[in-house]
C-alpha cells in the first residue's frame, strides 16, 4: 500500500495487494450485504459485495489502479483503472476509468474531483471513461474529457466504444497544475 496524498481529514492509498482492503472498513456492507448508509454504485448492478469485488481486481494481472480514500479506518470514496489492451495512435497507452464513487455523506466535497487528479497522477497516456448519467458526464467534462468527435484525429478508433470521453495528456497535464491547491 502506497500513501498518496492527505488532504484535511483524508488520506488517500493506492492499494497494491487483495489483503491491503482488510485494513479498512466499507460503510454499508454487513456481513457482505447492503446494509444502507454506504456505497451503492454495485446495488444496480447486481454486483455481489464491495469487499469481495476490490479483492478480484486487485488480483487481476497486469495491476490495475485502485485508489481509496480514507477518514480513519473508512473507505469514504475509491476509483478503479485498468489498462486497455490498445494502445493509442501515437504509440502511448490508454487507461480506462472504469469506476469512481464517493459516500453519498461525503459527496459534494471535492473528493472525486481529488479521486480524479490521483488517478491521472498514477497512468501515463490517454485516459477514458463511460459517464453513466448526465452528471457524472459533466463531472467529466468539467475536469477536462471530450469526446472523440472534438478532435480533429481521434488518438484511437472509439466506434465499438460509444459514450467514452477522452482526456488527452495535454488535458491531464493541465489537470496536475491545480494538485497543489488540492492536497498538502
Amino acid at each position: 500500500m502506497l500513501e498518496l496524498a492527505k488532504s484535511g481529514e483524508l488520506t488517500f492509498h493506492k492499494l497494491e495487494d487483495a489483503s491491503e482492503v482488510n485494513k479498512f472498513r466499507i460503510l454499508g456492507m454487513e456481513d457482505g450485504r447492503f446494509s444502507g448508509g454506504g456505497f451503492e454504485f454495485f446495488r444496480g448492478l447486481g454486483i455481489i459485495g464491495y469487499e469481495k469485488t476490490f479483492k478480484i481486481w486487485l488480483r487481476k494481472f497486469p495491476r490495475p489502479i485502485f485508489i481509496v480514500a480514507v477518514r480513519a479506518s473508512d473507505i469514504v470514496s475509491w476509483v478503479f483503472l485498468e489498462e486497455w489492451e490498445d494502445s493509442a495512435n501515437d504509440g502511448m497507452a490508454i487507461w480506462v476509468l472504469r469506476a469512481i464513487e464517493t459516500l453519498p455523506s461525503m459527496r459534494k466535497k471535492k473528493i472525486g474531483y481529488k479521486m480524479l487528479m490521483l488517478s491521472t497522477q498514477q497512468c501515463v497516456g490517454y485516459l477514458v471513461t463511460k459517464p453513466l448519467t448526465p452528471e457524472a458526464s459533466k463531472f467529466f467534462r468539467d475536469a477536462g474529457f471530450m469526446e472523440p468527435a472534438e478532435f480533429k484525429k481521434a488518438p484511437f478508433d472509439l466506434s465499438r466504444h460509444p459514450g467514452y470521453l477522452i482526456l488527452p495528456p495535454y488535458k491531464k497535464a493541465m489537470l496536475m497544475e491545480k494538485f497543489g491547491e488540492h492536497f498538502k
